[in-house]
């Protein structure tokens, strides 16, 4: 596949992005990475054309806009040849979904930057990153309950799943909000074995071409 026919709309940062990252990594589909500034009218402008939602990630596939993280996952797995994302087994498949719409929908929409923005504006300075640390503190406390019944190696057994692009990027949100999570060792040793995967490495927000240079 030519890489002008799969373009990812992305932020480095990004927890939804980051998921894409890893399931194309996974895939080991290549793609032309187009990095999202607010600050750039123009881009904006294209990204709204694209997702009036105004959210990324975005990914076009042959001139197919498809947006939400979660779908564009389920997506990559059924189009693309590789390892599957999705068990066979419905059971550890509906293990697999609960796990990453625990973390995209029970966590991270209460501690997204605009979230966190209102909070400081009805509740005062440092608010936001309160409301933040202490969200993803309960709501990785919840996970850590959940994946200790299904975890193998990885979220869901032995292979990595859906739930396991999910895992890094909110664990990263949880460490730069100073949540505490050192108690929750099932999650912890879970995102050691990702990150010693060539396609959970690849897609790390520091690795990503707007990162900011150390």
């Amino acid at each position: 596949m030519a890489n002008d026919e799969l373009v990812l709309y992305t932020i480095f940062r990004s927890s939804a992005a980051w998921r894409v990252r890893i399931a194309l990594a996974i895939k080991g589909v290549k793609y032309v990475s187009k990095a999202v500034s607010w600050d750039n009218k123009e881009l904006m402008a294209e990204l709204l054309s694209l997702n009036p939602a105004g959210r990324i990630p975005i990914l076009v596939h042959n001139g197919r806009v498809l947006t939400e993280s979660l779908a564009i996952v389920e997506y990559i797995d059924e189009v693309f040849p590789g390892p599957k994302l999705l068990p066979a087994d419905p059971f550890l498949r509906l293990q697999a979904r609960a796990i990453a719409l625990h973390i995209t929908a029970g966590i991270q929409p209460l501690q997204i930057g605009r979230t966190q923005q209102k909070l400081e504006e009805m509740a005062g300075e440092g608010k936001g990153a309160e409301w933040a640390a202490y969200w993803l503190h309960r709501g990785l406390a919840e996970l850590e309950e959940m994946v200790v019944k299904t975890a193998g190696k990885y979220a869901v057994g032995n292979e990595p799943t859906i739930a396991d692009v999910c895992i890094p990027s909110i664990l990263f949100n949880a460490r730069r909000w100073n949540a505490d999570i050192s108690k929750f060792s099932t999650l912890l040793k879970i995102d050691e074995n990702l990150a010693a995967l060539p396609a959970f490495a690849e897609a790390h927000a520091s690795k990503q071409p707007d990162a900011p240079k150390k």
